[in-house]
């Protein structure tokens, strides 16, 4: 652990309006992991599930999205430092999905997670389950070693699929696919993040970790604005979801047992219950109701019922709204 992080984290920290919370029973004198997240989101939701469900402690930074607290410059700059010193890109093109292997380092997204014993900060959702779920000490993984390739493959297809489109564009058809609450407000959207960049640019314009950030962030969300929410994009984005849900359907059907592969839980069934609990709360649940897709619809139910999935999302306040 260096001092450069202690900091980094500490600035990280003060600039937030809402104070630092334990959750869960540290084994040690203070807990080893430090989460920034926001209740609201997907990514975030993803890490907290597998905190849960590993019963690991962890000191949380909760975030407001629609505040603009993941683009507050001390916060930035601690997703920079990850950012650089994982060789990785910045992503300064928006291509509907979360992840960092399709579309690169985002300096202004959460969940960051850093853990204090390894002195290193961690970023993207998946990443940061596959690591937690390393160092769990219970002898029943997520994602076991004889099972990992094929875990792996529903990890990238759930991270592939549109949540960020289907969230905030317009729903190309409200009778086949139901009406989001937020439909129709993307561009805005979009262009409320570009111009929180080009704030910020102004503010440090000889910043120069800060600069490449907004920069790049600023790139992102105006591809965003202008490639994402038009109706052919949201009718691809609708259709590619609900392959994948059809695509689902038969996996289930054809295993026909509890979760995806076999009777213990996995990262998959976490990471495809909270995506699929977006899709029920963007009104998307037309997919499986009414006897469309039984055994989705069966495994939504089940899903509701797992433990890791109410503490993280169904119970955690201002996760579902």
């Amino acid at each position: 652990m260096t001092i450069d992080l202690e900091t980094a984290v500490a600035n990280a920290r003060a600039q937030l309006s809402t104070p630092t919370e334990l959750i869960g029973r540290p084994t040690g004198a203070k807990a080893r992991f430090e989460l920034f997240h926001a209740p609201n989101s997907i990514c975030s939701q993803k890490v907290r599930a597998v905190l849960a469900h590993h019963e690991m402690a962890y000191v949380s930074n909760s975030m407001s999205i629609v505040a603009g607290d993941t683009y507050l410059p001390d916060y930035v700059r601690l997703r920079m430092l990850a950012c650089d010193l994982e060789g990785l890109p910045l992503a300064s093109l928006h291509t509907g999905s979360t992840a960092v292997a399709t579309g690169g380092c985002d300096p202004a997204v959460v969940p960051t997670l850093v853990d204090w014993s390894a002195g290193k900060v961690v970023i993207d959702s998946k990443r940061i389950c596959i690591y937690l779920d390393d160092l769990s000490d219970r002898p029943l993984k997520l994602r076991p070693d004889d099972l990992a390739q094929e875990i792996d493959k529903e990890l990238d297809l759930v991270d592939s699929l549109p949540n960020y489109q289907m969230l905030v564009g317009g729903t190309p058809d409200s009778h086949r696919y139901g009406a989001s609450p937020r439909a129709g407000t993307g561009v805005n959207f979009a262009m409320n993040k570009v111009a929180r960049c080009d704030r910020y640019l102004a503010d440090f314009p000889d910043d120069e970790t800060l600069q490449r950030g907004y920069h790049a962030k600023r790139a992102k969300e105006l591809s965003a604005a202008e490639q994402l929410f038009s109706p052919q994009a949201m009718l691809a984005a609708y259709e590619r979801a609900e392959a994948a849900c059809d695509l689902l359907e038969q996996t289930l059907a054809r295993r026909g047992a509890g979760w995806l592969f076999g009777s213990e839980l996995s990262m998959a069934d976490l990471f495809w219950a909270i995506e699929l609990l977006r899709m029920k709360n963007l009104g998307a649940d037309k997919f499986w109701a009414d006897g469309l897709r039984p055994h989705v619809a069966d495994y939504i139910r089940r899903s509701e019922e797992a433990g890791a999935i109410r503490s993280a999302v169904l119970d955690w306040p201002g996760a579902i709204h």
